[in-house]
C-alpha cells in the first residue's frame, strides 16, 4: 500500500512554489497517492487545478496583514498601527504554532516541506517513522540562516531536494562536518503543458515578462531596457504581467521615461490567461535579480517563445541553452540585454528557429521525467518498493 503523502504550503494562491506543489500533488495523485497540501493560510480559491483526491486542509483562519500595517505607517495612524502590529504578532504566532501541531500529528507516511521554515520544524517535530523530505524552491543566496539551517536544524531530515546541481553542490559543501546524516539530491519542478503547434503569423509585436512586483524579480531595470528598444522599435510593446508592492513605483518610472503606451502592465492575470499573452507575444525576457528554477522560462518556452535573462548566480543557465532557444546576458549588462531583444526583432527567421529550440527545451521538464525521479526517491529502503 502506498504511503500517505503530506506537502506543506504558505498558500495555494499564484507563485511558482504553488503551482510546483499543485503539479506534484495531481502528480501523486494521479498514480495512487493520498496526497493532503498543508496550507497556512485561506487566501481564496486555490489558483491552480487539483486533483479531486487531493486535500487542502487549511491550519489557520487568519491572513498576512503586511500591507494594511504598511498603510497605517504611511499614514502616521497610531492607533491602526497598533491594531495592525498586534495583529501581526497574532499571524506569526499561529503561522508558526499550527504547522508545528500539523507535524506532530502525523506518525507516519511522507512529509515534503517546500520551505526553509517548514522544513526545521519538520526536522524537529516530525514523527520518528515519518519519512521527512525537505525542498528549497529557490536561491539560498548563502544567507546565514539558511547556511545555519541546512548545518544545524535539519538533522533529521531524510532527503534535501534542490532544484539544481549547482545549488546541490554548494548545500553539500555547507552540511559537511555539521550533517551526514541527510542526502542531498537534484529533482528539477515540471510542468505538463503541451505547445508543440505555434502560430507564428499570429504573434504579435510583443515582448512579456511575467511575475510579482517585487524588487527581486527586477522590473525596474526590464523598464530600462526598454527605454533602450522603444528608440529603434516604437511599433513594439513591453507587457508585464502581475501584481504587487511595486506597482505604482513602476508605474511611476514608465511614465517619467515617457514609456506610456509602449510599456503595459496587466496586474494579476489568471494562469489561462498568462499562458494566453505568452502565446501570442515574441519574445520572453526575465530580468530577476535572484533566481532558482524559473517555472516561468518554461512556460515561456512552452509556448514558443525565445528568452532572454539575465544570467545571474544560478537559474537561467539551468534551462537556456545560449543561443540556441534564448541568450544569457552578463548580469546588470542593461543595454547587452537590450540589443538582444532588437536583435530578434529585426531577425524574424533567427526569432522562429529559437522559438522551436524552446518548444523542444521545454519537453525536457515534463511529469513523466521527472516523476520518475520522485517515485524513486520514495523506493527508499526504509518503505516500500515498487514499479517505476
Amino acid at each position: 500500500m502506498k504511503k500517505r503523502i503530506y506537502i506543506t504550503a504558505l498558500h495555494m494562491r499564484h507563485g511558482g512554489v504553488e503551482m510546483a506543489i499543485s503539479l506534484l500533488s495531481n502528480a501523486l495523485a494521479k498514480r495512487g497517492y493520498q496526497v493532503t497540501i498543508l496550507s497556512i493560510y485561506n487566501l481564496g480559491e486555490v489558483a491552480y487545478p487539483l486533483e479531486p483526491s487531493v486535500e487542502v486542509r487549511y491550519l489557520t483562519s487568519v491572513a498576512p496583514n503586511k500591507e494594511e500595517f504598511l498603510k497605517a505607517k504611511q499614514e502616521q495612524n497610531i492607533i491602526n498601527m497598533i491594531k495592525e502590529g498586534f495583529y501581526s504578532v497574532k499571524v506569526l504566532y499561529l503561522k508558526r504554532k499550527k504547522m508545528i501541531e500539523a507535524l506532530k500529528k502525523i506518525q507516519d507516511g511522507i512529509v515534503i516541506s517546500t520551505r526553509n521554515e517548514h522544513s526545521v520544524m519538520l526536522s524537529k517535530y516530525g514523527g520518528k517513522k515519518v519519512y521527512k523530505i525537505a525542498q528549497l524552491h529557490h536561491d539560498h543566496e548563502f544567507k546565514k540562516e539558511y547556511i545555519k539551517s541546512f548545518q544545524k536544524k535539519y538533522g533529521n531530515i531524510d532527503k534535501f531536494v534542490l532544484l539544481t546541481e549547482e545549488i546541490q553542490q554548494e548545500v553539500e559543501e555547507m552540511m559537511k562536518g555539521y550533517n551526514s546524516y541527510t542526502e542531498c539530491i537534484t529533482i528539477p519542478n515540471f510542468l505538463n503543458l503541451t505547445c508543440d503547434v505555434v502560430q507564428f503569423d499570429e504573434k504579435k509585436k510583443t515582448v512579456v515578462a511575467a511575475g510579482r512586483l517585487h524588487p527581486v524579480k527586477g522590473f525596474d531595470r526590464l523598464i530600462d531596457i526598454w527605454e533602450i528598444v522603444s528608440r529603434t522599435h516604437s511599433d513594439w510593446k513591453l507587457k508585464i504581467i502581475g501584481g504587487g508592492e511595486q506597482r505604482e513605483n513602476l508605474e511611476n518610472k514608465i511614465r517619467e521615461k515617457g514609456l506610456l503606451g509602449k510599456i503595459e502592465i496587466t496586474g494579476m492575470l489568471s494562469h489561462s490567461d498568462v499562458l494566453r499573452e505568452m502565446r501570442s507575444a515574441s519574445v520572453y525576457a526575465l530580468t530577476s535579480y535572484s533566481e532558482a528554477f524559473g517555472f516561468v522560462l518554461i512556460e515561456a518556452m512552452s509556448s514558443g517563445l525565445p528568452v532572454i535573462a539575465f544570467d545571474v548566480r544560478v537559474g537561467p543557465r539551468t534551462i537556456i541553452r545560449h543561443d540556441v532557444d534564448g541568450f544569457l546576458v552578463e548580469d546588470q549588462n542593461i543595454e547587452k540585454f537590450a540589443n538582444y531583444i532588437n536583435y530578434l526583432i529585426d531577425d524574424s527567421s533567427k526569432r522562429i528557429a529559437m522559438s522551436q529550440n524552446a518548444i523542444n527545451r521545454a519537453k525536457t521538464y515534463t511529469e513523466t521525467q521527472v516523476m520518475r525521479q520522485w517515485i524513486a526517491l520514495f523506493c527508499d529502503d526504509k518503505y516500500e518498493k515498487e514499479s517505476l
